[in-house]
């Protein structure tokens, strides 16, 4: 029979009602390598929103065995309920001074934190945001060139001839028209083609910056 150890600790919140509900799951190492016992107090603080204290009031080491599979499962679960104090409302606030102070103003912690719940969020979660990634995708396969082109057009919409337009030529203008992100115009006064931006090139270049720029 295989044995999986598990490494993490499970938080079930006893509700007032009597059920149970998994309020929060932390590796060992996040406990560094404890599990909290009787009389443990575990806090939540939503910043500007409000703050609640449970205590730990049950402790059980799990041996699941699932005979079909072949599997033994040890784990952790900690049972909390919600408890209230008198002194709550000032020990939050001394919470609050220390995430202000030490941990949202220290860049560190931040990257540290950042790192950790990247890591938490697994292999699901950037193939998920992957395919949101891709619904933004460039659709007209412009060069640096003709990027750099179409956004001077869009911040400089009077020049409009390529003699007032940077890296612009025939050519160029050409190959931008030819994929519907800038249209001809009629000529100027002095005879030259005039070329304008299309709304598919305004669209082109926020897809270009939503898919260079994407958060993950």
């Amino acid at each position: 029979m295989s044995i999986i150890v598990d490494d993490k600790v499970y938080f079930i919140q006893r509700q007032k009602h009597g059920s149970f509900l998994l309020d929060a799951t932390f590796s060992l190492s996040d406990l560094g390598g404890t599990i909290p016992g009787f009389g443990d107090r575990y806090a939540l603080a939503i910043h500007k929103k409000g703050s609640a204290i449970a205590e730990v009031v049950g402790r059980y080491f799990l041996r699941h065995i699932d005979e079909k599979a072949g599997n033994e499962w040890y784990a952790w679960f900690i049972v909390v309920q919600e408890v209230s104090l008198r002194e709550q409302d000032d020990l939050f606030r001394i919470f609050s001074t220390v995430y202000k102070e030490d941990i949202r103003g220290d860049p560190l912690k931040q990257k540290l934190a950042a790192k950790r719940e990247s890591e938490e969020k697994g292999f699901e979660y950037w193939e998920e945001q992957d395919r949101q990634r891709e619904k933004h995708a460039p659709i007209h396969g412009l060069d640096a060139r003709e990027q750099r082109v179409l956004r001077f057009m869009i911040t400089h919409p009077d020049c409009c001839t390529t003699d007032s337009i940077p890296e612009a030529g025939e050519k160029t203008m050409e190959s931008l028209t030819n994929v519907g992100v800038v249209r001809p115009g009629a000529k100027d006064h002095a005879g030259k083609p005039q070329w304008f931006v299309t709304d598919e090139g305004r669209a082109e270049v926020k897809r270009i910056d939503t898919y260079r720029d994407w958060k993950f």
